[in-house]
């Protein structure tokens, strides 16, 4: 079995419900390895630890060649684009960068998020938010999005 295919079922099964799997990346010459975990509320640095310890454990027992991989399991960071639908509520009142896959992009403001997609005001250059005009986009239509990380 693939390991990325292999590591994202040990992920699944060991995540408690609050925890989710974001992406798994397998970065250089395929022996350095990024698992990408969020929560519904803030994450913490021992759900990493966590993670990484039984995922290491798990490799050791497996067979996945002779060389040694290079584990890293880590939140997403503010600056990282949302990848999965799951990421959206927490964020509800913050500002995002959205591109969609039209290539058109826009910032706007998160007011919410349903199973199907998001609702946001949209930010105009001279008003800001006031009198925004409302915009619902699936997320199908949604090529990336990122928060805005702002200091006012």
């Amino acid at each position: 079995m693939e390991i990325i295919t292999q590591l994202h079922a040990w992920t699944e099964a060991f995540l408690p419900k609050h925890l989710f799997l974001v992406d798994i990346e397998q970065k250089g010459a395929g022996k350095k390895i990024t698992v990408c975990i969020d929560g519904d509320e803030a994450i913490d640095i021992y759900a990493c630890q966590n993670l990484s310890k039984h995922l290491s454990e798990k490799l050791d027992e497996g067979d996945f060649g002779s060389e040694a991989y290079v584990l890293e399991v880590s939140s997403p960071g503010a600056e990282r684009p949302l990848k999965v639908s799951r990421q959206y509520p927490k964020h509800v009142g913050r500002e995002l960068l959205i591109k969609l896959n039209s290539a058109t992009e826009l910032t706007a403001r998160l007011d919410e998020v349903n199973e199907q997609g998001i609702t946001v005001a949209l930010k105009d250059k001279k008003k800001g938010y006031k009198d925004a005009p409302v915009k619902e986009f699936p997320f199908t239509e949604i090529a990336e999005a990122t928060v805005i990380i702002s200091f006012k």
